[in-house]
This record gives structure tokens, sequence and C-alpha cells, in this order.
């Protein structure tokens, strides 16, 4: 899928990262296989995320506001790829197909954009989180237990 800057097929992404959720058995979904292209890290906003909240978690101004649905939708996580000081594609991605919205306001390198489904988290609600951390082992491990 090619991708230019600014833009992105938001539909076909989040297709291919509910496919690949979906294949997991719900369980977990690493974005670097999920969206091919140049983007270095991927940054999450939460429902009713403002352009401030985008400026913050990007560190430059990108208009979510008016691109996407973000604002008013809280059925929804808008993931941004980004490149450099460029968001290259980004998706709003429905919460039921895979919920990042417990990350809202984070960004994660490519190589860290590896996430696991923990239904009964510490604090938040079941989601998705990052599969490399500590927290997340011992969360994933809790999250099993009947």
């Amino acid at each position: 899928m090619a991708m230019a800057a600014g833009c992105s097929d938001s539909r076909a992404i989040s297709s291919s990262i509910s496919d690949r959720f979906n294949a997991s058995g719900r369980k977990s979904i690493d974005l670097a296989d999920a969206v091919p292209g140049p983007w270095s890290r991927v940054c999450v906003l939460g429902p009713y995320s403002t352009n401030t909240v985008a400026r913050q978690a990007l560190g430059f101004d990108w208009d979510a506001e008016s691109r996407t649905n973000i604002e008013r939708d809280d059925g929804i996580a808008l993931l941004l790829f980004v490149e450099g000081d460029d968001v290259v594609a980004y998706t709003e991605h429905p919460r039921s197909d895979g919920d990042f919205t417990n990350l809202s306001g984070q960004c994660f390198a490519r190589n860290a954009a590896w996430f696991v489904q923990i239904n009964r988290p510490e604090t938040g609600w079941p989601g998705l989180f990052p599969a490399m951390t500590s927290t997340t082992r011992n969360l994933s491990a809790r999250s099993a237990r009947p």
C-alpha cells in the first residue's frame, strides 16, 4: 500500500489492523506488520481528542479536528503513523476491532508497536496495551486467569 505524506487509505489500514488482530484470536496486534510503509512511530489519540492533544502527542501541529472525527466520536481511536515531522498515514480505528484508547496521547516506536489485549487491566478498561513491558506481561498473565 503506497502512502503519501499526510494522506492514507484509512479504511484499508484499519481493515488490515482488524484482520491481523482477529487472526491472533483477538489477543495481539503488531502494527509494524499490519501497516506497511515509511513510518517510524505511531501515536494514539482517544475519543474527544483535539488539535491541542494531537500537538502534545506529535510534537508538531496536525489538524485532527478537521481531518477526522476523533473530536466527536467515542467509538474510534485515531492512529497516526509518523515519519519525522509528518503524519504519513492515519486511520480512525473502531474500538470494537481492537481498543487503543487507554494509550491516548502516547507514541510508540515502530519496533515497539506490538500490543496485547488485556481484559482485566489494573487501570483503565479492557483493551490493547504495549506488549514489551514487564507490567504488560504481568497483566497479560493476570488477564488470562479465569
